[in-house]
């Protein structure tokens, strides 16, 4: 009895429309006339594997994933490392204003840095100018826009990153490193040896989350790049969004969001077997 009013929520808002998304994944959803609509089956599941937007749009999804989290996570940590030292006197005043950035919605994120950005009157292109080079057109440019957006998120998860990072840093007794000091280990050798091993449980805590998020990035792309220029950084979600409320292709829209939780919950299986896989070798 006590526990029936949180079953009965989760059971109106997740269960239902999980079942609600998969039977439209195997309609043809007619969004003007629902009555119209046509069961198809597995058709718009079978149409995924020859859609050419699809695979380029994972494939942009892993390329913006691995710029994140593969530069986020490493320059946090180093920033974490380095604010986490006894001698750093400023630790809380740093944490806090490397985390502002995150508390602001990804919207006003990416306004702000469509700005800098902006070839004409941005202060990336003033700096440029001030400095003799030539100024850039970086959400213009296939090749770099994807890289223009990598940076806002990179710089907007940075604080929070930062913050779970130095929550496991002064987690660690310094019994272990006073002890590797006696023996006369330096500092890399602290780290590399001692932190590092310890601190695995919170790099993949936000490897599982930061691949989830990534997968799931929406806003970064939409107020930055709209998904150009010539689709260079449409990312799946986006790519399913178009689908959906663009184009109102509802059954085609449900059959990608099956397929986006298909990959993400391979990923997260395979991570957390190789995280306790380990242990239990351990």
């Amino acid at each position: 009895m006590f526990i029936a009013p949180i079953i009965i929520l989760i059971c109106i808002f997740k269960l239902v429309p999980i079942g609600y998304s998969f039977w439209l994944s195997v309609m043809k959803y007619n969004i003007v006339d629902p009555q119209d609509s046509t069961f198809v089956g597995f058709a718009n599941f079978m149409k995924l594997f020859g859609d050419e937007y699809i695979w380029k749009s994972i494939l942009n999804t892993v390329y913006y994933t691995v710029g994140t989290l593969g530069i986020g996570i490493v320059l946090s940590l180093l920033i974490a490392l380095l604010i986490c030292e006894p001698w750093f006197k400023l630790q809380g005043m740093a944490r806090a204003l490397l985390f502002v950035p995150y508390i602001m919605s990804m919207v006003i994120s990416g306004l702000v840095w469509s700005y800098i950005y902006q070839p004409d009157f941005g202060i990336l292109n003033l700096v440029l100018g001030k400095l003799h080079l030539p100024e850039q057109k970086l959400l213009g440019q296939p090749r770099v826009a994807m890289w223009a957006v990598i940076i806002m998120v990179i710089w907007r998860d940075l604080g929070y990153r930062i913050t779970i990072w130095s929550a496991g840093i002064l987690s660690i007794s310094r019994d272990y490193t006073e002890a590797a000091r006696i023996d006369g280990a330096n500092w890399l050798q602290e780290v590399l040896l001692i932190k590092l091993p310890l601190l695995r449980p919170v790099a993949m805590f936000l490897t599982v989350l930061g691949i989830i998020g990534s997968f799931q990035a929406f806003e970064s792309v939409y107020v930055l790049t709209s998904g150009g220029p010539a689709r260079a950084t449409e990312v799946i979600v986006y790519n399913l969004w178009r689908e959906a409320f663009a184009k109102n292709n509802i059954g085609y829209a449900s059959a990608i969001a099956w397929l986006l939780f298909v990959i993400l919950i391979s990923f997260t299986l395979l991570q957390m077997k190789l995280l306790y896989g380990e242990e239990e070798g351990n």
